[in-house]
């Protein structure tokens, strides 16, 4: 358990996932969880979402690693205007590892299952659809295994094909295909705990470049903005005491 401390920036999340994990691990997530329960991967042998341990051919082929690569972040809009936004291009890489002794129809499988992720997830709109979004906290969605994260556009993709044998006579062909997906999404990074703003008061300084105490000399306007859904601005009564400088 995580305790708050004073040095702790106070903010308000959305009370799921995304308070502690990035939109980019959770897509990650998303994206593993929906396809090792399809029908294609279901039965492979091996599933990974990281890639720091070696595949063992003789048991863990066929494989299905999905991973994530360099988040590159650059700012949404001007970068000095409004609160901190970001655009993230995360690069989501598909590793599909087969053995057949038939290399044209390896071929032909790798090639249906790579297909088949790309429909898998690029039609599903769950994870693509923005309509109705609340861009205050990012893409809000009730499913708790990606909280608020959803991608609006895949800006580039890749696909590579290797080959291999392997076995104790190295005579069992292995065919990789290996499917790059550039992903792309917004973060907005707002203040929290931010005191509203309830009312603002405008006074006029006539004539223009004159002194505080030459600006004594003349009945100036007062006008008071409040900030809630009913109020309209409104003139101040006439200064009968006016102050001795509302300018200091």
């Amino acid at each position: 358990m995580n305790v708050v401390t004073p040095h702790d920036v106070p903010w308000t999340g959305t009370g799921g996932p995304s308070d502690k994990q990035s939109y980019s691990w959770l897509l990650l997530n998303a994206i593993y969880n929906r396809l090792i329960g399809t029908s294609l991967f279901s039965g492979f042998a091996c599933r990974r979402i990281h890639s720091a341990l070696p595949i063992e051919a003789g048991v863990q082929i066929p494989f299905l690693g999905i991973y994530g690569g360099p988040e590159i972040l650059s700012p949404d809009g001007d970068a000095n205007v409004g609160e901190i936004r970001f655009i993230h291009s995360f690069p989501i890489g598909f590793q599909i590892v087969i053995k057949n002794n038939d290399p044209v129809a390896m071929l032909a499988k790798l090639d249906e299952l790579s297909w088949f992720i790309m429909n898998q997830l690029l039609r599903d709109d769950s994870l693509t659809n923005m309509y109705g979004a609340n861009l205050t906290n990012m893409y809000v969605q009730p499913e708790p295994e990606r909280d608020n994260a959803r991608f609006e556009a895949v800006t580039s993709g890749s696909i590579q094909d290797r080959w291999g044998l392997t076995g104790s006579k190295n005579e069992t062909p292995v065919g990789e295909r290996q499917l790059n997906l550039q992903l792309r999404y917004r973060t907005l990074w707002y203040p929290t705990e931010f005191p509203d703003l309830h009312r603002i008061t405008v006074r006029t300084a006539w004539p223009p470049g004159s002194t505080s105490d030459e600006q004594l000399q003349v009945q100036q306007v007062t006008m008071v903005y409040d900030f809630n859904p009913d109020s309209v601005p409104y003139p101040l009564p006439d200064d009968t005491d006016p102050p001795p400088n509302p300018f200091p």
